[in-house]
């Protein structure tokens, strides 16, 4: 890792570190600065500013996340086993990434092109991901059902319901209960 990717991810762990702690409001580009032991100035050599760095926090997250599920779904034969594999990862990692969530609680509202970038990449790479185990599975025969062009409407199918259960589930209600239930229904089935 160079130098200046380094200091970069120093600097996106200091800012992480305290949005989870203060909130995304509250945390100040000196308080990033004085938490990842840099001046303020130098931030501003990497970031134009705090919402550059948010975007760049939840860009991580929202890569760390996919790169989790795939790792997960690759472990599994089935295409039926990956995509059941595929809503419960997404579900908890998810559930784990602190700064998407406070960003989709509304937290963020003031920079709401933020929030549409960062979420317009994480839902192309959900696609994606969806995508593939949708055509592993149509290719060994276990989704006679979707047909060849049906797969990326399928696919972004698949995606809307999971962030409509996300919204609803972890930013509306945040029922850990109820999250688990339905999890348990989505990966295991009745």
């Amino acid at each position: 890792m160079k130098k200046k990717d380094m200091i970069s991810a120093s600097i996106l762990a200091a800012a992480e570190t305290l949005f989870q702690k203060w909130g995304i409001r509250k945390t100040t580009m000196e308080d990033i600065a004085q938490e990842a032991g840099k001046a303020k100035s130098s931030l501003y050599y990497y970031f134009k500013d705090k919402e550059a760095v948010l975007e760049a926090v939840a860009t991580a997250q929202a890569e760390r996340i996919i790169r989790i599920v795939r790792e997960e779904v690759e472990k599994k034969k089935t295409a039926r086993e990956k995509l059941l594999t595929y809503v419960y990862t997404s579900f908890r990692e998810t559930r784990r990434a602190i700064t998407l969530y406070e960003i989709a609680r509304g937290e963020m509202r003031a920079t709401p092109g933020v929030l549409r970038k960062v979420i317009d990449k994480y839902h192309a790479l959900e696609e994606e991901a969806v995508e593939e185990i949708l055509r592993f599975g149509k290719k060994r025969k276990e989704f006679r059902i979707i047909g060849r062009h049906d797969i990326s409407d399928t696919s972004q199918a698949i995606v809307t319901i999971m962030r409509s259960l996300i919204i609803s589930l972890f930013i509306e209600s945040d029922d850990k209960k109820t999250i688990d239930q339905i999890i348990a229904l989505l990966s295991e089935g009745l």
